[in-house]
């Protein structure tokens, strides 16, 4: 998990306040391409919003390449949802 700069979600009829992202891998096939499943989620790590990230092309090539493939998910999921990592 990762805190995240504050995102205000529309969730069930009510504004709620994301602050963190969840993440791990769902598909990967060790060649081109990976699937991520994530979930922002509140103060109290309460699932708000969850989906997917798709991970292929030169990014996935990338991926893993600082050493720290954990962090780079985080990254990689964090720039295609527009959050901010912090």
């Amino acid at each position: 998990m990762r805190q995240i700069q504050s995102l205000d979600i529309w969730s069930n009829g009510e504004t709620k306040t994301a602050v963190c992202i969840r993440l791990y891998i769902s598909y990967d096939d060790l060649d081109s391409r990976a699937v991520f499943q994530y979930a922002l989620c509140d103060a109290d790590d309460h699932t708000i919003y969850d989906g997917q990230v798709l991970v292929d092309g030169q990014t996935y090539v990338d991926w893993g390449a600082s050493g720290d493939s954990n962090s780079e998910a985080y990254t990689i999921a964090a720039a295609q949802l527009n959050l901010v990592l912090i």
